[in-house]
């Protein structure tokens, strides 16, 4: 007859658990910094990781650069360094982006919200969750690593290879986050998919004690329909 340790606790007996949707995964995913000599970098032009050679070198023929094994230890363990400041991409409406503050721990994030409220574990969604109202506070705790940075996940395809599969880029740029409602609103207003340009812009200034500041930012500009673009190259 067999085991029937659920007989008698059914509540103990493990779920089904539910089948892998694999349409959502990712192909490859969009960097603006990586880590060299345990030290993280920022690059002047987007590096494109992937475990999949293929894809590894249509990005390359596509973007400049050439695949190369980054870590050998990771999923992605291919990566280019593109030739790429700007990128077209086409974003399917403001449900592909994810925006929310997260602080992590050694194990997982400790901290999530939207900035107002929690937004994990679900015990606690929806509650207060604590963090100050001013900006210049919010940045100087993440700053300091005892509060939530940005975690911007976008899903988008590549206007030029769009059969190539869905990429991801995250974000944890302040300025992205200080401006991603009206990139959202912008999908919203288009019908359909979006083409977009993903640039990692060069900003460069001095500041109030003399100087000199220099780092790119990622932008997203949402130019207009995807559908109506290609039925104007055709």
């Amino acid at each position: 007859m067999g085991l029937q340790i659920f007989a008698t606790d059914p509540d103990a007996k493990p779920k089904p658990k539910p089948e892998t949707d694999f349409s959502n995964d990712f192909t490859y995913s969009f960097r603006s910094g990586m880590v060299v000599n345990k030290k993280p970098v920022s690059l002047a032009t987007w590096r494109v990781t992937t475990g999949d050679p293929t894809v590894a070198d249509a990005v390359a023929q596509l973007l400049g650069g050439s695949a190369e094994e980054y870590d050998p230890t990771k999923e992605q363990n291919l990566h280019v360094l593109t030739d790429a400041t700007t990128v077209e991409v086409v974003i399917d409406g403001s449900r592909a982006i994810e925006d929310k503050l997260i602080l992590w721990g050694r194990t997982g994030p400790i901290h999530e919200c939207d900035g107002v409220s929690f937004l994990s574990p679900p015990e606690r969604r929806g509650e207060p969750c604590g963090c100050p109202k001013l900006m210049t506070e919010r940045k100087e705790l993440a700053r300091q690593g005892i509060g939530p940075a940005p975690a911007i996940n976008v899903t988008f395809r590549l206007a030029h290879d769009y059969e190539l599969g869905k990429g991801r880029f995250i974000a944890s740029a302040w300025s992205l986050a200080e401006v991603i409602h009206e990139v959202k609103d912008a999908l919203d207003d288009v019908d359909g998919e979006a083409l977009c340009r993903l640039t990692l812009e060069h900003v460069s200034y001095v500041n109030k004690q003399g100087v000199k500041v220099d780092f790119r930012k990622p932008v997203i500009e949402v130019i207009g329909s995807y559908n109506d673009a290609i039925t104007d190259e055709r």
